[in-house]
């Protein structure tokens, strides 16, 4: 998939979640992917702002803005193995750490 598409779909999914919500988005989810989106200068300010004022003039200038004033970073997709809940984890190291303490006793 094209960047300039990448860019121009999260964009639109910015401000999709702004305009349902009223509230601006630290991370937005495309196709399975979580992207988590930075605010430069006080534009997060600013459209928090004309939100709280229900000013739609200024919040479509805003939109108009958004391209220049947000960085955005594909987050980690987690692996199958990092989803164990923690007890699992827990569990499986006292094991292990006993079989090592028997295999000690033995020789």
């Amino acid at each position: 998939m094209p960047t300039v598409r990448v860019d121009s779909t999260i964009l639109h999914e910015i401000v999709r979640v702004i305009q349902t919500r009223a509230q601006v988005p630290e991370r937005v989810r495309l196709r399975k992917r979580e992207y988590q989106i930075s605010y430069l200068d006080d534009h997060r300010q600013r459209i928090e702002e004309a939100l709280r004022r229900h000013d739609p003039d200024r919040l479509n200038m805003l939109f108009g803005q958004l391209a220049s004033k947000v960085k955005y970073h594909l987050l980690r997709q987690i692996t199958p193995r990092e989803t164990l809940p923690a007890q699992a984890r827990v569990a499986r190291r006292r094991t292990s750490s006993r079989t090592q303490q028997r295999h000690a006793r033995s020789r």
